[in-house]
């Protein structure tokens, strides 16, 4: 009497669950650089908007008649709440009535720059 056996071998089982873990794998990898990046995107957004600020007073400043010298200059500001450190170094330039300001951007207060944005201010 002639059996016929019908399903799958153990190879083919143990072969079938190696692809689908590597499947897996790669979709679990894919995901985890989606959420990483996705917190360095709101991390540098946050840091944009700090900096955009921080240019957006020296130029209401400037307009008040209050000229930014030429210095390094700390503080902190909240966004999002969170607290953020800035840096903001005025540079004269080769004409007198325009200062070069860079504004750098940290989450802590010792940490790397996060964002560095530059502009100019000019007085009128």
């Amino acid at each position: 009497m002639v059996l016929k056996h019908r399903g799958f071998t153990l190879v083919e089982t143990m072969f079938a669950l190696v692809i689908f873990s590597l499947a897996a794998l790669a979709a679990l990898n894919v995901a985890t650089e989606q959420l990483r990046s996705t917190g360095i995107l709101e991390t540098r957004y946050f840091a944009q908007q700090v900096a955009s600020n921080r240019l957006a007073e020296l130029h209401a400043n400037t307009r008040a008649g209050e000229w930014p010298p030429r210095n390094e200059e700390t503080g902190s500001a909240e966004m999002a709440g969170s607290e953020w450190f800035w840096e903001q170094r005025v540079l004269e330039t080769v004409t007198d009535d325009l200062r070069e300001v860079t504004v750098m951007i940290r989450e802590r207060e010792d940490g790397p720059v996060v964002l560095e944005l530059s502009a100019f201010v000019g007085r009128r």
